[in-house]
């Protein structure tokens, strides 16, 4: 009878809700790329093809991560942190150059890009630095060595270059640290810090386009036939939409190609010239919804590291989805971060799902912990 008891939460303590929230969001996308992608035929070597696999891979992997207990990775965070440092670096050797920036390494007809997959292995080394410390995070020592251990990949990953994985490793070591022990004294004085920063950065580490793309961003008509050309087409497909949209082809400006990158950048105005202003709506309760359910997952976990794992990962979900979609909206800077779970990206779908699983796995042990107590 015991036994049956505890199969029954094994296979029924699942987050459901987690799980179909991503699935609706997975299977949105897919049919979003193949709208953006032209319709059409479904091929072995179409994009849609592609992100149906690694939503596959990336299932299998939620669900391997979900049935392993999460605090088995923190036995491997250093060698998951030093991988991760070898991983990047690995790029400079053999890195494919694609469209200026080297971020991907190509193995036969499949590529994957380190830096999404290091989004999630920096999450479990920053949890597990600071699960150790745990109370002693309010030493000012700690604090600067979990500085040290998010600066060294953010360094790696801007060199590809690549702005946009940056911003979002910082945002994960920001949520992790303020829901940590750390005196709000030390955040304060990063941030105040981080102002004549972002000028030295401006100065003297950016690259002439990437200064010309932050600008454009915000003033898409300075450079109308260039790099502003894909906003303004984006706020043309969204405003066009009206209440409904047009369907699964999208507005004129899909159909006649006028706007560009809308498989990745610019996915969100093609899903919302797809379905209007309601599809919009729809799109964001479903994310609110999501990001809900994963964050409650820190406070359903009785460890440290678990909360932090929970913290990182929501994290990672909402700057990615805040950025995304306000840079189609015209009110963020183009960074070129996908949106989870619906851009055109294979590493970053599988790694997203993969992040589900572990979050599963919190869940699943505190469950297991509960019903043992009773």
């Amino acid at each position: 009878m015991r036994a049956t008891r505890t199969r029954s939460v094994q296979l029924g303590e699942y987050d459901p809700f987690m799980i179909v929230l991503a699935g609706v969001l997975t299977l949105f996308g897919i049919v979003t790329i193949w709208s953006a992608n032209g319709g059409g035929p479904v091929t072995l070597g179409s994009p849609v093809t592609r992100q149906a696999f690694y939503a596959f891979t990336g299932v299998v992997a939620m669900f391997f991560l979900s049935s392993i207990n999460y605090r088995f990775l923190k036995s491997f965070a250093v060698v998951v942190y030093l991988g991760t440092l070898l991983m990047l670096a690995s790029l400079m050797v053999i890195g494919a150059n694609i469209a200026g920036s080297v971020r991907w390494i190509v193995v036969g007809p499949f590529s994957f890009q380190p830096s999404e997959i290091a989004k999630v292995t920096i999450t479990i080394a920053l949890a597990a630095f600071i699960s150790e410390r745990h109370d002693e995070m309010d030493r000012l020592i700690n604090y600067l060595i979990s500085i040290a251990l998010v600066a060294l990949p953010m360094g790696l990953v801007f060199l590809q270059p690549d702005l946009g994985t940056t911003g979002v490793f910082a945002a994960i070591w920001f949520a992790m640290l303020a829901m940590s022990s750390t005196r709000v004294l030390y955040l304060i004085a990063t941030v105040l810090l981080a102002i004549p920063g972002a000028f030295f950065a401006w100065s003297f580490l950016m690259q002439p386009y990437q200064k010309d793309r932050l600008l454009v961003s915000f003033d898409p008509n300075r450079d109308y036939f260039g790099q502003g050309y894909n906003i303004i087409q984006a706020q043309v497909a969204i405003g066009s939409a009206g209440w409904f949209g047009h369907g699964l082809s999208g507005g004129s400006q899909s159909e006649f190609q006028l706007l560009g990158v809308r498989t990745t950048d610019f996915i969100f105005a093609h899903a919302m010239s797809m379905f209007g202003f309601v599809g919009g709506i729809a799109l964001f309760l479903v994310f609110a919804l999501l990001l809900w359910r994963m964050s409650r997952t820190a406070s359903i976990a009785r460890d440290t590291f678990g909360q932090q794992l929970a913290i990182g990962i929501s994290a990672m979900v909402f700057f990615q989805t805040f950025i995304n979609i306000g840079m189609n909206l015209g009110i963020m800077p183009v960074t070129g971060i996908p949106l989870p779970f619906i851009s055109l990206g294979g590493t970053s779908l599988f790694t997203v799902l993969a992040s589900i699983g572990i979050l599963q796995s919190i869940i699943l042990n505190h469950r297991k912990l509960g019903f043992q107590a009773l």
